[in-house]
């Protein structure tokens, strides 16, 4: 089962984080270290304060000695209402009738410009801006909150006094419930006068709105049956109703009449009319016919048409029909008659009701008045009792307002300050130091422009990672005893170390890199100096002549020479006098006698002059034949410019940065001048890593240290 995809960049590396904490242990400790003295320094400093706390519990439920509404309810305390209640607490309002009752203004400790007069006069006492100034130190060293979900509320003050305090404390919770009742006191007072001064108004409106409708009503002689409607309506809702009784009868027999004339016009004898069939007359006619019609088919079967019996059934066939047809007829000229009636009565209807109507509409003007006078009457009358009602219920509970909350605890002196608290201060100083020492190592970090790893390296340059060579001292072996000989060196006395093996490591990406070339002709370079270069270059060149590879070491830094100083000492014949014609290859040639490897070195006294990168190509074809592998020492890309003409002539570059030191600026900048001359850049190698953080941020160093000899 494949495993999830996860996103490397978005976890967080641990291993990397405790690195940066080891690197800046330092920082960090002095950081810390200065916030616990400034924390200590300001807990010795501080004050001693006292906090005294009254407590106060809003009441659940109202007691009510009579049953009517209060003119400021009392609301069943919930969690909004609770937070109110907090906010009151801590109302400059309420706190100005705490000043007042202590005389707060006049004490040094709420009143500044009494600090330094120790005899106040009554105007700084009587003086609000004195007064405005208590309140806001009250308000300062003042603590209200609620008590977890409950209705109980703390009511905290904090004071170098411990008297004071517990003093001013229970007078806030006591001002808070003497300012309820008085709240109540005084709306209900309020209430009970406007509602006086409302209630002569109204009677007054009362009375005038009824006389006004008596008036009106003798006046226009207008009298309702009932109190929805008058004779008028009375009368033409009698007729309307009469009228649609007429005018359906009218209908039903326009109905009848029109049908019985339809049959009659398409030549039927009208028996088919419910008038017809329900005569007793004609039912008694059709059933002699009936009869008279069997006689008659029975003797037709017998005799012929001209024999007597069957000439005489026939003929009172057709008197029976005849008679049918006189009884439809009169039946239909009855139902005429009936239709008749019918609308004759609803056409007198109609006209009644449209003389009524016309009463009615002779009395709308006068009615319309009459309602409007009604209606004010009403809203006068309904007004009137609603604040009679309300005043009554006024009157009957004045002087039985009560808090809606009680004192549950009062305010003791306290017998020990609560600040300074040592522990707080401490943990202050901790918070404060560690923030600071964040803010300067994320700093530190943020101005840190080298690469530490081989995927910084691929993704901030774009090139390969050939590898990473080790800072010897940073070897776990060397720690404390130091190297027992120089890097150089111990690629030679320490083949089985750590350090050895990262140059046969890179020996095998260059050869990796490289895959179709017998002779590899490799430059190593780097962009600024002091990178490792020289001592890397070197200790790549014993390695691959230790493993049996014909190997050649070019001086190619016309201007430090530092291969020609660590292994030919002061050469007579160099590179230059080769290239110029003026000396054999073979006459200049050094040999390491550790490992048998060459050294084409730099004249002692060379003038530094820039390499003829056409003879120094010939001169490459020509080692190719002798040699399998050509490094070439170059100077720094942006320090010398003979380094560019080198790379270009090699079949690779590699480029070496210094572990976290190197910016990635100057290494772009250099790696950009190489690939404008074509240079075949075959990766970037680290040098100088210590191996201690970068063990510390991989964590795989452990698991392989024992593997190697160092």
């Amino acid at each position: 089962m494949a495993e999830p995809d996860v996103d490397q960049g978005a976890l967080i590396d641990v291993r990397a984080i405790a690195g940066i904490l080891r690197r800046r242990a330092l920082i960090i400790a002095v950081a810390v270290a200065v916030g616990v003295v400034l924390a200590l320094s300001a807990y010795v400093a501080a004050e001693p304060r006292y906090t005294a706390i009254a407590q106060v519990a809003l009441d659940r439920t109202s007691e009510r000695v009579i049953n009517v509404d209060q003119v400021i309810p009392t609301v069943d305390p919930d969690s909004a209402a609770v937070d109110t209640e907090v906010e009151i607490l801590r109302s400059p309002e309420l706190i100005g009738r705490v000043v007042d009752v202590l005389r707060l203004d006049s004490d040094p400790d709420f009143n500044s410009v009494l600090a330094d007069d120790a005899t106040p006069s009554p105007n700084v006492r009587a003086d609000p801006v004195a007064r405005q100034r208590a309140i806001g130190a009250v308000l300062g060293n003042l603590d209200v909150k609620r008590d977890g979900l409950s209705y109980a509320i703390s009511v905290a003050f904090e004071h170098r006094d411990p008297v004071k305090a517990a003093r001013i404390a229970n007078t806030v919770v006591e001002q808070y419930v003497a300012q309820q009742v008085d709240s109540k006191s005084g709306a209900t007072g309020r209430a009970t006068r406007f509602l006086e001064g409302q209630l002569n108004n109204l009677r007054g409106q009362v009375l005038a709105a009824e006389r006004a409708v008596a008036d009106y009503r003798a006046e226009t002689s207008l009298f309702a049956v009932s109190k929805a409607s008058t004779v008028s309506q009375e009368e033409i809702s009698n007729l309307s109703t009469q009228l649609a009784q007429a005018q359906a009868e009218n209908a039903a027999a326009q109905a009848r009449l029109s049908t019985a004339r339809a049959q009659l016009r398409r030549g039927r004898s009208g028996e088919e009319l419910g008038e017809s069939l329900d005569s007793p007359v004609v039912s008694q006619l059709r059933s002699q016919r009936a009869q008279i019609g069997r006689d008659v088919a029975s003797l037709q079967t017998r005799y012929g048409p001209q024999h007597p019996q069957l000439r005489q059934a026939l003929k009172a066939q057709a008197d029976t029909d005849a008679q049918i047809r006189a009884e439809v007829g009169r039946i239909v000229a009855n139902t005429t008659i009936q239709a008749n009636i019918a609308s004759q009565r609803a056409a007198s209807l109609e006209g009644s009701i449209a003389r009524a109507e016309g009463k009615l509409a002779s009395d709308n003007s006068a009615t319309v008045r009459l309602n409007e006078l009604e209606r004010n009457a009403e809203s006068a009358r309904t007004l009137y009792q609603s604040f009679l009602d309300r005043y009554r219920q006024t009157v009957a509970q004045a002087g039985l307002e009560r808090s809606d909350s009680n004192v549950i605890a009062k305010a003791r002196v306290p017998g020990a300050p609560t600040s300074p608290n040592l522990l707080l201060y401490l943990a202050a100083g901790l918070a404060g130091g560690m923030s600071v020492a964040a803010l300067l190592v994320l700093l530190l970090q943020m101005l840190e422009g080298g690469i530490t790893n081989g995927e910084a390296v691929e993704r901030r340059l774009g090139f390969a990672s050939l590898g990473m060579i080790p800072d010897a001292k940073s070897l776990p072996g060397y720690r404390k005893t130091g190297l027992p000989a120089p890097p150089i060196e111990l690629v030679v006395q320490r083949p089985q170390s750590v350090f050895s093996e990262s140059f046969r490591s890179l020996r095998t990406s260059i050869l990796s890199a490289t895959p179709n070339l017998t002779s590899r002709v490799i430059a190593i370079t780097s962009a600024v100096p002091d990178e490792g270069k020289t001592t890397s270059t070197i200790a790549l060149w014993r390695s691959a002549a230790l493993s049996g590879t014909r190997t050649l070491l070019i001086d190619g830094d016309s201007r430090r020479r530092a291969a020609t100083r660590e292994f030919a000492g002061s050469a007579a014949i160099g590179l230059a006098d080769v290239l110029a014609g003026k000396a054999e290859l073979s006459r200049a040639l050094v040999e390491d006698r550790a490992t048998g490897a060459h050294l084409l070195p730099q004249r002692s006294d060379g003038d530094g002059a820039p390499v003829d990168a056409q003879a120094l190509a010939a001169l490459l074809q020509q080692l190719r034949e002798r040699y399998d592998l050509i490094l070439i020492d170059t100077p720094p890309v942006l320090a010398a410019d003979e380094a560019r003409v080198t790379a270009s002539l090699a079949d690779g570059v590699v480029f070496l940065m210094r572990w976290r030191k190197t910016m990635a600026k100057s290494a772009t900048l250099a790696l950009k001048q190489l690939d404008d001359v074509h240079a075949n850049v075959l990766g970037v190698v680290l040098t100088l890593v210590d191996l201690r953080e970068r063990a510390s941020a991989a964590g795989y160093f452990h698991e392989y240290r024992s593997y190697h000899q160092d």
